[in-house]
């Protein structure tokens, strides 16, 4: 390819596969870099803006906000240097409300850019990012490693820690063990947590087993609720994370409950999820949404994959032109953590 110019994977139409085009090659101004993308992650989020099932994206679009690699050039002002590993976090918000004032750029109601939803991801070869929105890689931890975690990870750490606020010692049931889940597991774990985690994927459930689940439930072998009541007695459990969010997980979450007990809703289909009101009255449940993390998050999670306490769980790695076969794979649901393009 010509100098100056790049690949890329581009939206064109909703429901339609993507298109690998050249682009010309993005010149950072001041206060940006370019990134030479090493490892652009797939999550759920990039089916529901390709098939605009739960989310209408602008197009043509570049998706992928799992973005990790190197620097290659810097504008004025950027404060980072050429051959720098790092990750890209994907809000950017105003800078002027309060949200952004108080760091949850995630709540910003007129963000600059939210990388890969309105504007240009990392299926590509090049990636044009806000300096300020870099957060370093240790050499350690691989690059697709650190991709995934900037979403699943980078989730997880914002609702466990922030959202649940989970403390040592409660338990946690995880609805779902896909790469935000099994994110969750870890960090969970490491904050003292004792961990369920439920999925009707096998192998999903003994990768979380692996990052340390104490319990792990079939939900399509017996009934979720009851095995998370067999589990954790009749008070039922502190927290529930569902990162699923289809028509019955949200209900499910606050039956498997204690008195208020604390219900995070992370995942969601687009479809009208199922929740009777009386229990979350009669428990007195707490129940919050979670939408992406903070830029502190994402410092976090690299501090944690960096101490071996996070790891991002990558099945497999497909080129840039093979993104529509990940894709198509991802939909399947037969995946255990992420896929990974490495343009």
């Amino acid at each position: 390819m010509p100098s100056g110019v790049m690949s890329a994977a581009v939206l064109n139409a909703l429901g339609k596969p993507l298109e690998i085009e050249a682009r010309p090659r993005p010149v950072p101004a001041p206060g940006q870099a370019l990134i030479r993308v090493r490892a652009a992650g797939l999550c759920h989020t990039d089916l529901h803006l390709a098939d605009g099932s739960a989310l209408t994206p602008p197009l043509p679009l570049v998706l992928g906000h799992e973005i990790a690699g190197e620097v290659a050039e810097v504008g004025d002002g950027a404060a980072c240097r050429v051959g720098d590993r790092v990750l890209a976090y994907y809000y950017q918000g105003c800078g002027h409300c309060g949200w952004c004032a108080e760091g949850s750029e995630n709540l910003c109601p007129d963000p600059a850019a939210k990388v890969g939803f309105d504007s240009d991801g990392g299926l590509c070869e090049y990636y044009l990012a806000h300096a300020g929105s870099l957060v370093r890689i240790a050499d350690t931890v691989p690059f697709d490693e650190a991709a995934v975690l900037g979403c699943s990870g980078t989730t997880a750490v914002r609702v466990v820690r922030s959202v649940a606020r989970t403390a040592p010692g409660e338990r946690l049931v995880v609805i779902g063990a896909g790469g935000v889940g099994l994110a969750v597991v870890q960090v969970a774990v490491a904050d003292g947590a004792h961990v369920i985690a439920v999925d009707p994927h096998a192998p999903s459930r003994e990768q979380a087993r692996r990052y340390g689940a104490h319990t792990v439930i079939d939900p399509s072998a017996d009934d979720p609720v009851a095995a998370v009541r067999a589990a954790t007695g009749a008070g039922g459990c502190d927290v529930v994370v569902d990162t699923v969010g289809n028509e019955h997980t949200p209900g499910q979450a606050v039956r498997m409950t204690g008195t208020r007990g604390r219900v995070v809703l992370v995942g969601y289909t687009g479809r009208p999820a199922q929740l009777d009101v009386l229990d979350v009255v009669v428990r007195e449940t707490e129940l919050r949404g979670s939408v992406g993390a903070t830029l502190a998050d994402a410092r976090t999670a690299m501090e944690m994959a960096a101490a071996g306490l996070l790891r991002g769980c990558v099945e497999a790695r497909y080129p840039l032109a093979q993104v529509n076969e990940a894709l198509t794979r991802l939909a399947t649901g037969d995946v255990v953590g992420r896929l990974v393009v490495t343009p």
